[in-house]
């Protein structure tokens, strides 16, 4: 696998780099690494999708949620 940088439409500030690979199932699975700014807070995986279509949407929907749930307890106050 290789990782490549993808663009999730992430607030600023945020990255999300991806690695995908075809199964010998023939599904496709990976991970996707988010980070804000240069520290790393997530790794989401995903298995089993049926296309890379739908893999890059899984995550991008996850890496999405992520990132609003992080931000929503970063404004919550102590």
């Amino acid at each position: 696998m290789t990782a490549s940088l993808m663009d999730f439409d992430l607030p600023e500030g945020w990255s999300c780099s991806v690695e995908l690979e075809l199964t010998t199932e023939g599904v496709y699975a990976g991970r996707a690494e988010l980070r804000h700014e240069f520290t790393q807070c997530c790794v989401l995986v995903v298995t089993q999708q049926p296309t890379c279509e739908a893999a890059l949407e899984c995550m991008k929907f996850r890496a999405a949620r992520f990132v609003e749930e992080w931000n929503s307890r970063l404004a919550q106050p102590m």
